[in-house]
């Protein structure tokens, strides 16, 4: 396990409720569009084109 600084932390807490922010603005856009939820054909391309279920039964191997 990597040890970080208490700074370290805090930049990677701050960054990760930025990135929360970014995605929660990109879900309410698609809702806008009609666009959302996602299909699973559209989450197995941004997968590379791997079906969700494989990505997740190789993470477990």
């Amino acid at each position: 396990m990597a040890t970080m600084t208490a700074e370290q932390i805090e930049q990677k807490k701050q960054q990760l409720k930025q990135l929360s922010e970014e995605k929660n603005a990109i879900i309410k856009e698609l809702q806008e569009a009609g666009a959302w939820p996602l299909d699973e054909a559209d989450l197995d391309q941004a997968a590379g084109g791997i079906p969700l279920f494989d990505l997740i039964k190789r993470a477990g191997e």
